[in-house]
């Protein structure tokens, strides 16, 4: 009976060596932390190619607003605009580009400098759907030497939509589709001197 005993005891005494071992402690540290890190290289990538998007369309706006202030072209439609600045965004002009940008002008009152950009909430249409047609831009006329604001809205998708840093940006800037979100980019120019207005006095698209 006794030696059955003796052959017990190196058994008994594993579960306090276990208790003590600290091999392999640092791989739990590590699996709690990799975790952290996937999520902010993640995010990082995701704000840099936002924000690289955001350069892109507001030199697109500039560069559409220079266009219309030199009277390079007649009196363009909101479609003209789409056109424009999608050809100068960069890669953000894709096939998807012409569907998801909208375009408004804005006349600024020079005796108060004020303008009917606050009247008028943000445009952020989708245009792919033929059967539906969004409403009519706001394409507020101006003459020569008039001070104009141009509002453009960009809706885009993010890389990775289950990104916490993805939805704090849809949230931040809600537009009618749980996928995307709104860049905004917003312009002010003066017209060259002209004989007739650039834009119809009317709203239109």
């Amino acid at each position: 009976m006794l030696p059955c005993l003796a052959s017990l005891a190196p058994l008994a005494r594993k579960p306090g060596r276990f208790a003590r071992d600290e091999e392999g402690a640092v791989t739990i540290a590590a699996l709690i932390w990799v975790v952290f890190f996937i999520f902010m290289m993640a995010s990082a990538i995701e704000m840099g190619v936002t924000l690289t998007k955001q350069v892109l369309l507001d030199r697109a706006t500039d560069l559409t607003a220079r266009v219309i202030r030199l009277g390079m072209e007649g009196m363009p439609s909101e479609a003209t605009l789409r056109e424009r600045v999608c050809q100068k965004a960069g890669f953000l002009g894709g096939e998807n580009c012409f569907d998801n940008v909208s375009v408004e002008t804005f006349v600024v009152n020079r005796n108060d400098w004020s303008s009917s950009i606050d009247a008028h909430p943000l445009r952020c249409e989708n245009f792919s759907d033929d059967s539906a047609p969004p409403p009519s831009a706001t394409l507020e006329g101006g003459l020569s030497n008039q001070i104009m604001l141009m509002r453009v809205c960009l809706r885009v998708k993010p890389m990775m939509i289950d990104n916490p840093l993805a939805q704090a940006l849809i949230r931040t800037a809600p537009i009618d589709d749980p996928d995307h979100f709104a860049l905004i980019s917003t312009t002010a120019f003066v017209t060259e001197p002209r004989a007739t207005s650039i834009f119809p006095s009317a709203s239109g698209s």
